[in-house]
């Protein structure tokens, strides 16, 4: 009986340490989340929430913010409900959940859009960290324009991103890390450009990435191309009916900004669609070129410090990019 006794006593000594340890973790957990409201939402984003809590005990952890507002530049997102959990044993494993639907408004082009869906949930896994492994997958997606009533611009049926960790293990500290990024967009429909049945998949591979506490930080290109940063489209693929582009290129940042890149494309019914769009099919030949024999039409887009180049005809520069 004694040792019963015992032994009830040590179950409950145990139960209210771990309490106790979930009550101080999640304090944690709810400060640093608090912290993200002041931010300046140019050198980090700032997330505000009208009501922020931390539930999930006694083996997780569950900050739950209620109408956050998300800023980042000029960029704003107002979302009703984002919702995290970590597992006290995994607490480098998170999920998110939001709930829609996603306002989204530019101050500086004065745009305004809407983004709904049936279920968005994310999962994020931390190394040492740095981003092991980022997922959202989101099922009924719309897009709408709402600065003067809505328009809806275009829907899908599902879409996924991905980011992996591909850094090799003896790259050099200082070096950047290097992902592997994909995401699908099926089912997409539109009427606005009469586009039914799309589908867009896309492989590619940035590398020289730098710490990603430095990700919303306005001069991230310039970090991006001191560490030799590249970007690889491995393969973009769309098609709908009567549409199909593939596309496959490289990209890279001299060190004034000026973007050096080159592009491969190949495609059949786009050009037709967007000189019935602007009126002026001379711009969709310049820029896919003409369709051979096999009603491909491919061409190679080359960009030399900002100058843009099909063959050897100069038809636009762009600006440095910091």
């Amino acid at each position: 009986m004694k040792r019963f006794i015992i032994m009830i006593v040590v179950v409950i000594g145990l139960a209210l340490l771990w309490m106790a340890g979930w009550m101080f973790v999640a304090g944690q957990v709810r400060d640093e989340v608090a912290m993200l409201a002041t931010a300046d939402g140019v050198s980090a984003p700032r997330l505000v929430c009208d009501d922020l809590t931390v539930g999930g005990a006694p083996f997780s952890f569950s900050p739950h913010c209620k109408g956050a507002h998300l800023v980042s530049g000029d960029i704003a997102i107002d979302l009703a409900d984002i919702t995290g959990t970590a597992l006290f044993y995994r607490p480098f494993h998170i999920q998110v959940f939001a709930t829609g639907p996603a306002m989204v408004t530019d101050a500086f082009t004065g745009t305004a859009q809407e983004v709904r869906w049936s279920n968005l949930h994310a999962s994020l896994r931390l190394n040492d960290g740095a981003i092991e492994r980022f997922s959202a997958i989101a099922d009924d997606l719309v897009y709408a324009d709402t600065l003067m009533g809505e328009t809806v611009i275009a829907t899908a049926d599902r879409g996924e991103v991905h980011l992996i960790d591909a850094t090799p293990s003896e790259s050099q500290p200082g070096a950047g890390r290097v992902y592997d990024a994909y995401s699908l967009f099926d089912g997409i429909d539109s009427a606005a450009y009469d586009i039914s049945g799309g589908k867009i998949t896309v492989d590619a591979r940035l590398s020289g990435l730098p710490d990603p506490a430095l990700w919303g930080d306005p001069q991230v290109l310039g970090f991006w191309q001191a560490l030799g940063g590249e970007l690889t489209l491995r393969e973009l693929n769309a098609s709908a009916e009567g549409l199909s582009l593939v596309a496959t290129g490289e990209a890279k940042l001299s060190e004034a900004g000026l973007i050096n890149a080159s592009l491969d494309l190949a495609s059949e019914g786009v050009a037709e669609r967007i000189a019935r769009l602007v009126g002026d099919p001379s711009i969709a030949q310049i820029g896919l070129g003409s369709p051979g024999e096999d009603g491909v039409a491919r061409q190679r887009l080359t960009i030399t410090n900002g100058n843009v180049v099909v063959g050897v005809i100069p038809i636009a520069a762009i600006p440095p990019l910091f």
